[in-house]
């Protein structure tokens, strides 16, 4: 059979890299240090990754490659084991430093690629084979004894069922014992991996969730969901206490809701903090956790993608002395991201800026960060009336969620500080009528209030792949193209799907916004108790763009698509109260 590393031996000498006596060293060094002739190699200086993957594709000739001629080293083997090489049709050959030479049956399989990659935490390069050859290896290299890390992980794992019988009969578990089985390297590797991958993809949350026979994992992306494993149910319960464990939350606790966080540093020295949420469902305990790339963090008031004159409207309120500025959309919309931003822009040394939030997602040199904590009446509204005493200019909550801290937000908004926080709803007109609603007067909204920051995030064309296509007429005719003003004729495109995007169209996100800044006009009409519908249209004339009209002047510019823009967002044209 063929061996990589006897291939290695020999083309170094053919290419009068090495001397036979050279070789015969190196073989005694890799010996001695029990580690692989290549890692010797690249150790020393002798030849580079790239050399050595050259050589070995030289050496495997035409594809489809025959994987069961190949004789594969049983650590190379180890990293793979039977379950991931039958699931990704993929068969390790040999490790190149940090590099793992794969015959795979599908070499465009992007997302298989990622997961080898995140599982193994090697560089993956791919060469072709024929899947009855994989078949032939698995049977010669894979008995029952032989199928080393995710089976080794199932059956390290399968005695926890009789925790999980201990925990449903209400019957307690030491502590310690619980968190020395969880200490087990499997577990840990099994959770790393899907934490890892996470980060790789770029996801904003990772769903592990309990069925009846399964445990799925799944990424939310560029703010769509999508399936990327389905894992036996026997680990769950080691997957969730792992969790549990990093984010310092109670493991012993099945019956009520917890929250915490964890940090973790990559490879590449990168901070990535997550949050996570535990919620016992009725198949088992659901977590959620938010992944917070603090690198990823675009802190620029002017890289959001405001419209021009939406960016001079939210800068000019921003420098004010004393008001609220308010952001809103549903969760995961970017409010926090921009809250910040408006936060760089206006800090300098002269300011007393204080945060209050649940919980700190991105910290910030010079600013005061509080984490509250309801457990010991720690809430937004007793922070808030301490912070008054610490003679703050500028103020920001994380989130008004009820009467009492929105009573405290406007107060200090009247009182010479300017207030910067967030609400759930759906436009910035809502917002107000959703103040009044909560039990704030009118006249204190006028009184208060600067602007309100609408927003979402739409999902950007990849710039590989995009394609130019003419809108038919009925979407020509339904967005009412023909009432915008394009400074150049617009050019929309659509998504097509390549291996940089792993073939969904799109890669990243984009923010569409509408700013309305409360003026003398509109403060009036807050004062009659207007609806909605009347504020918006009143804010359209003196100037403000809707998210809607947003979305399409950033599709006409290419950087999302029309469905996008359906998708996400609602027509102008609403029924009058």
């Amino acid at each position: 059979m063929f061996s990589p590393y006897e291939y290695f031996q020999k083309i170094l000498i053919e290419k009068t890299i090495l001397e036979p006596k050279d070789v015969d060293k190196v073989l005694d060094e890799s010996q001695a240090a029990s580690e692989p002739f290549t890692e010797i190699l690249i150790k020393q200086g002798l030849v580079t990754e790239a050399q050595l993957i050259s050589f070995l594709i030289e050496g495997l000739g035409q594809p489809p490659v025959d994987v069961s001629n190949i004789a594969i080293d049983l650590e190379v083997l180890a990293l793979m084991p039977k379950a991931m090489v039958l699931k990704y049709q993929a068969m390790p050959i040999v490790r190149i430093g940090r590099t793992l030479i794969l015959a795979m049956v599908n070499q465009t399989d992007i997302v298989s690629i990622d997961n080898i990659n995140a599982l193994t935490g090697l560089r993956v390069y791919s060469v072709a084979t024929q899947l009855k050859d994989i078949e032939k290896a698995v049977a010669i290299y894979f008995t029952e004894n032989s199928d080393a890390a995710f089976d080794q992980i199932i059956k390290d794992i399968s005695d926890t069922e009789e925790m999980e019988l201990i925990s449903e009969a209400d019957k307690q578990m030491d502590k310690d014992h619980v968190e020395n089985l969880l200490q087990d390297a499997p577990t840990i590797r099994l959770t790393d991996a899907i934490i890892k991958q996470a980060i790789l993809a770029k996801a904003s949350d990772i769903f592990i969730e309990p069925l009846e026979k399964a445990l799925r994992i799944r990424y939310r992306v560029d703010g769509i969901i999508r399936e990327v494993d389905r894992m036996s149910r026997n680990l769950h319960f080691p997957v969730v206490s792992r969790i549990k464990i990093m984010a310092s939350l109670d493991i012993s606790e099945h019956r009520l809701p917890q929250d915490g966080r964890f940090r973790i540093v990559t490879d590449k020295k990168k901070e990535v903090d997550f949050r996570v949420s535990v919620l016992p469902a009725a198949l088992g305990e659901k977590v959620v956790l938010r992944v917070l790339d603090k690198n990823a963090a675009m802190l620029d008031l002017t890289k959001l993608g405001f419209h021009p004159r939406a960016l001079q409207s939210l800068q000019e309120c921003s420098v004010k002395p004393h008001g609220m500025i308010l952001t809103c959309g549903p969760t995961g919309s970017g409010k926090t991201t921009t809250l910040y931003s408006i936060l760089k822009f206006i800090d300098s040394p002269e300011k007393n800026i204080i945060t209050v939030e649940d919980p700190v997602e991105y910290q910030m040199k010079g600013i005061n960060q509080v984490n509250v904590k309801p457990q010991v009446n720690l809430t937004f509204a007793s922070t808030l009336r301490s912070i008054l005493r610490q003679d703050p200019d500028i103020i920001m909550i994380g989130e008004i969620r009820d009467f009492e801290t929105l009573d405290v937000a406007v107060k200090a908004a009247l009182t010479g500080h300017l207030v910067l926080s967030s609400l759930h709803t759906t436009t910035a007109a809502g917002s107000v009528v959703r103040m009044v609603n909560m039990g704030i007067e009118p006249f204190l909204i006028c009184s208060s209030v600067l602007a309100v920051v609408a927003q979402r995030l739409l999902r950007r064309l990849c710039d590989k792949c995009k394609e130019v296509y003419d809108l038919p007429d009925y979407l020509i005719k339904k967005l009412s193209l023909k009432n915008y003003h394009f400074d150049t004729k617009p050019q929309f495109y659509k998504a097509k799907g390549c291996k940089h995007c792993f073939d969904l169209g799109y890669k990243g996100r984009v923010g569409i916004t509408e700013i309305m800044v409360l003026t003398s006009a509109l403060k009036k009409m807050v004062l009659e108790s207007c609806g909605e519908y009347r504020l918006k249209e009143a804010a359209r004339k003196e100037g403000m763009i809707t998210m809607r009209e947003d979305a399409i002047y950033k599709a006409a510019a290419g950087l999302t698509s029309i469905e996008e823009v359906l998708r996400v967002t609602v027509s102008d044209e609403t029924i009058e109260e």
